[in-house]
């Protein structure tokens, strides 16, 4: 396959996946290519990803995902250790995530940052408005119930 089919697949599998996880981004913003990181399988189909997203002064974990049927085999510590950029952070509510995070040198943290913080507003903001517009009830209710729940890690 090209480059161009590989990227197809690819945002394929990952649309797939997101449309199913409630806590994840919704699928119109997946997006295959800068910084993005994949792990594939044997046959070279997708089996996990990561996004990074520059938030100024850091970068974010958005989007980590590891395919149902191949967790639990360390994919998520590979996809830790590719990450080029720092400082990183990473909200989430998943246990096994944090617990891949905290084994990767992260630590848990109350804040990301000022600069960090207000460019989450911002792009928060666009993504709760597009749930509104695009009448994706189930994932904004799921997220606004469990905003509580998740926990931020940072790697300097």
């Amino acid at each position: 396959m090209s480059d161009e089919e590989d990227a197809h697949v690819d945002l394929l599998w990952l649309k797939s996946i997101m449309k199913n996880e409630l806590d994840l981004r919704p699928p119109f913003l997946a997006r295959v290519g800068k910084n993005c990181i994949f792990i594939r399988n044997e046959k070279g189909k997708p089996i996990g990803h990561l996004l990074l997203s520059n938030r100024w002064a850091g970068y974010e974990i958005n989007s980590f995902v590891i395919d149902e049927e191949h967790r639990g085999k360390g994919l998520s510590h590979e996809l830790l250790k590719r990450i080029e950029h720092y400082p990183v952070f990473c909200y989430t509510r998943d246990l096994r995530l944090q617990s891949a995070l905290k084994k990767a040198g992260y630590i848990e943290a109350k804040f990301p940052g000022l600069i960090a913080t207000l460019n989450l507003i911002l792009t928060r903001l666009g993504i709760t408005l597009w749930m509104i517009l695009s009448l994706d009830f189930k994932r904004l209710f799921h997220q606004i119930k469990n905003v509580t729940n998740y926990k931020l890690y940072k790697r300097s």
